[in-house]
């Protein structure tokens, strides 16, 4: 396959569709006392990163690919291998022929929701492979990396994925909090949101507290990782970037979504519920604090929604009983 020019990349379709850039991608839904327990002394937004695209993952996935084809990473290949639980590889198999790729490959955990790989099977063009329980995803996808012609983007260890996040992720959260940004929870899966976000806050709104939320030790929550699971695979430093970390567990995070939808439209997916669970979490341990208590008080509070519930159903079916979170 012919290696596209620069030009030939910006004008592709799926690339002017998923470009961040000069795009308000993050929309607001202000949260009600029925969801906000603090609603007597602060606010508290959803903030909605798959309106304007189908998920936050496009940002870095655009980025990464587009940092290492203007480093003429790409000469020779034909094939790009990426290791995602879903959203970041329905991302590069979208933009991957932008790029001149012929074939993509997608290396997940076998327990990735079923929805989730039926996209990848309707789009038949990308390949999927399943790692069973046991095996690390990151050791196969490096394997198959180093194949003749095949090239392995490693978003828990790009540049691009944190610097993505703090270029355009950044701005729009600040944008749509009309740059008023209290304290912020953000879900963490390869850490590069919560990292990027953190870094532009830190520059731009230094007050701002950047709330990393993770699943509790040996839980699974889809899109996002447990302590020991991102210390396997990520390499940059997105920990200098947040301020606290809360930890979740699998059964409040599903609460916690089918809760958000009450109210926020559209339906936020599973990661949305642990980002929220998290911050009131967070602000509930502030306030049993007394000289914490302040820190809240009076401040703009969101927490980021990545993804749509839409792929999620048989996990959130499976995990909950009738009625929980209603």
């Amino acid at each position: 396959m012919r290696k596209p020019s620069l030009q030939e990349v910006l004008e592709h379709p799926i690339v002017q569709a998923l470009n961040p850039q000069g795009r308000e991608f993050v929309w607001r839904r202000q949260l009600t006392s029925r969801l906000n327990p603090f609603a007597a002394d602060s606010s508290m937004s959803a903030l909605i990163a798959f309106g304007e695209f189908p998920h936050i993952k496009c940002v870095p996935a655009l980025q990464m690919l587009m940092t290492d084809f203007l480093e003429g990473c790409y000469e020779d290949k034909h094939t790009i291998v990426v290791d995602s639980s879903g959203n970041t590889a329905l991302a590069v198999a979208r933009l991957a022929p932008a790029f001149g790729f012929s074939d993509v490959v997608v290396v997940m955990s076998a327990d990735v929701p079923a929805a989730k790989k039926n996209v990848f099977a309707a789009l038949s063009t990308p390949t999927v492979v399943s790692v069973p329980k046991g095996q690390r995803v990151a050791d196969v996808a490096r394997e198959l990396g180093r194949k003749p012609g095949h090239y392995h983007l490693n978003q828990y260890a790009h540049k691009g994925n944190m610097q993505a996040h703090e270029m355009y992720t950044g701005p729009a959260i600040a944008q749509a909090l009309d740059n008023s940004v209290g304290i912020v929870a953000i879900a963490m899966g390869s850490g590069g949101t919560a990292g990027g976000v953190g870094r532009f806050l830190r520059e731009h709104c230094p007050q701002a507290i950047v709330i990393g939320v993770r699943p509790k030790l040996g839980e699974q929550v889809p899109g996002a990782r447990d302590k020991q699971k991102m210390a396997d695979v990520v390499t940059f430093p997105w920990n200098d970037s947040v301020n606290h970390i809360i930890e979740v567990s699998r059964k409040e995070a599903f609460v916690a979504t089918r809760e958000l939808w009450k109210e926020v439209e559209p339906q936020p997916g599973p990661t949305s519920g642990l980002a929220y669970a998290g911050l009131v979490k967070y602000l509930e341990y502030l306030e049993s604090v007394p000289h914490l208590s302040e820190l809240s008080r009076g401040k703009t509070t969101a927490f980021l929604c990545p993804d749509s519930s839409s792929l999620y159903s048989d996990v959130i079916i499976a995990e909950l009983d009738t009625g929980q979170g209603l």
